[in-house]
């Protein structure tokens, strides 16, 4: 007898490319993922900066608008900043810095030797009133020619010389004034503003000093302040910031932002806010942070996920090396649920048929069995055809009945089953089998041998559904010794957990090649057979836990071996051993 159908060749198998590929997309992946593991920490740290920043300004921008508010009190009220009331600012400060700053103007006035045109430039850059040079001799546009006011410094009395608003509430007409002796000759040069940019000069100062008195503490490399023509009005740390060029920026509600580098080299990481005075924009406040914090912890992070991704890596190609080796040794189990699943899908498209079948061509086999009936009752032959008359109408009645029995296999074998579990001998079963075939095999030459094991134990089974298993695998073996042979019904153990029932014949056998068919409802070597014997009887045995094998050689015969378990089959809802127990072999 041939070998077991299932043992056959091992068919898969992973070649080392498909190994090598694997390693490779293994690798890729822990790669992806470290890329956006490293890119989700940035994110999660630059918002982190980026909070900090915003965090700062709207502290930096709640100190301005709260001094900007105690100087429009102090604007309001002349001579409040005289009274003796605590103020948060010191308006005499500010008045000094402005001074200062327009003697700066007039210092640089006095270093060069300007034009014209130039002195105009500069006036429109420092957004002062006027700038002007004056001789003793001299006729000054600017000032009316009223030179009186300047003679402390002309006569070379005073070295510098400020002249304040005259009225308690100026007006435009109404100037401030610093007033430098000029270096060389006799002359001064007087710097003026009007009240208006007074008043802008006394918040630039006011956030200057701002600026240079809140501590912001460390990673803070530079905090600037733009007015709302963005130009530069404050700033401290170790450069400039950017410029900003955007007029609609300080239109933004939200805070933006942006990674620079600085002229030293070093990288920051900027955020803009716009300044909001009286409710209107003003400005726009810039942070500058170190991202120095960033670079370090995205530096150990990166070690770390280097790390990760090694181990990983190991282990990844440790486990793909271990499948790869071992893969040989469930190859089997892999093909044999294969196996059991195209046979599931075999028996599901023939259950299909069979419901087909039976619906479309039982009404009209019925029907016409009802007219053959009929036919042969109530109608007569011709005179001398009787003979042939009847004969015609056996030949079809019986090919209805030939017919109606392939219906009832189709509909049995489509019809789920359901199992009556009872105590039963496997011995006894096939006692019964030998005796329903035993006069059959005698006609067709056939010699009946029974090998039973007295040992056998009785097993839980559906009775009539293994007797059912057994006539279809015996009729097979019977139809196929056609000139006499031999049929032999075995029943033994098969170690402790399986008893093993063979038929063997030895008939014209099954071509290796087809011996996987043999389950297929298809497949059939007789002329006017189904083919469904071995499938329902296969069917059978799996539903009661076991397993059905073919071995078959041409010429020599097939033998089909049953294993039915030895244990209870658990119905729903109990384990094995509530199955044992009742099946009488429980403790």
């Amino acid at each position: 007898m041939a070998a077991d159908p299932k043992a056959k060749p091992h068919r898969l198998s992973i070649s080392p490319s498909y190994l090598a590929l694997i390693c490779c997309l293994i690798i890729l992946l822990l790669i992806i993922g470290g890329y956006f593991e490293l890119n989700r920490t940035r994110k999660s740290l630059k918002g982190i900066l980026e909070k900090q920043g915003l965090t700062l300004l709207q502290g930096l921008e709640r100190e301005i608008q709260s001094t900007v508010s105690v100087i429009d009190i102090i604007e309001e009220v002349p001579g409040s900043h005289l009274l003796n009331i605590s103020l948060s600012i010191d308006f005499f400060a500010l008045e000094d810095a402005i001074i200062d700053h327009l003697v700066e103007i007039a210092l640089l006035v006095d270093r060069q030797a300007l034009s014209e045109s130039q002195l105009e430039r500069l006036v429109r850059s420092e957004r002062v009133t006027a700038i002007e040079v004056l001789n003793a001799d001299s006729r000054s546009r600017v000032l009316g020619g009223d030179l009186s006011r300047y003679e402390p410094l002309l006569r070379g009395d005073r070295e510098v010389l400020v002249l304040p608003f005259e009225k308690p509430r100026p007006d435009d007409d109404d100037r401030f004034s610093v007033a430098l002796r000029r270096a060389r000759g006799r002359g001064a040069t007087v710097v003026s503003v009007d009240y208006h940019r007074m008043k802008e000069l006394r918040r630039m100062f006011a956030i200057r000093n701002i600026l240079e008195t809140m501590g912001f503490g460390e990673g803070v490399e530079y905090v600037s302040v733009l007015d709302s023509s963005l130009s530069l009005i404050a700033h401290t740390g170790i450069e400039e910031g950017g410029e900003e060029r955007n007029p609609s920026s300080l239109q933004r509600e939200d805070s933006i932002h942006r990674v620079r580098s600085l002229r030293s080299g070093q990288e920051v990481l900027e955020v803009a806010k716009t300044l909001h005075l009286g409710g209107k924009p003003h400005g726009i406040m810039r942070v500058g942070l170190s991202t120095q914090g960033i670079r370090s912890i995205l530096g150990l992070s990166r070690r770390n996920i280097i790390v990760s991704i090694g181990v990983l890596l190991v282990l990844g190609i440790a486990g793909v090396t271990l499948i790869y080796i071992d893969q040989n040794r469930h190859l089997r189990k892999v093909e044999e649920m294969e196996d059991r699943v195209r046979t599931a899908e075999r028996l599901l498209a023939l259950g299909k048929l069979g419901a087909g079948v039976a619906h479309e061509i039982r009404n009209p086999l019925n029907a016409i069995g009802m007219a053959v009936q009929r036919l042969g009752r109530e109608f007569r032959p011709r005179e001398g055809g009787e003979g042939e008359y009847h004969e015609i109408i056996r030949v079809i009645r019986e090919e209805i009945q030939r017919v109606n029995h392939i219906v009832e296999q189709f509909v049995r074998f489509s019809r789920p089953s359901r199992l009556e579990f009872i105590l039963a001998s496997p011995a006894e079963i096939v006692e019964n089998v030998s005796i329903l075939f035993g006069e059959e095999a005698r006609g067709q030459s056939i010699e009946m041998h029974k090998e039973m094991d007295p040992q056998l134990p009785p097993v839980m089974m559906d009775k009539e559904k293994i007797t059912q298993a057994l006539i279809n695998i015996v009729t097979n073996s019977i139809q196929a010794m056609e000139e006499g042979g031999s049929l032999t019904l075995r029943g033994e153990l098969d170690g402790r957990d399986w008893i093993k029932i063979t038929i063997s014949d030895t008939g014209k056998g099954i071509p290796e090649g087809e011996i996987e068919k043999a389950l297929e409802y298809t497949y059939t070597t007789k002329e006017k057979g189904l083919g469904l014997g071995l499938p329902i009887a296969h069917k059978i045995i799996e539903e009661h836990g076991g397993r059905m094998t073919i071995e078959s050689t041409v010429g020599t015969g097939t033998a089909v071996s049953l294993f039915l378990p030895v244990k209870g089959v658990p119905r729903k809802g109990e384990d094995e051993h509530t199955a044992d127990k009742r099946a009488g072999r429980g403790g």
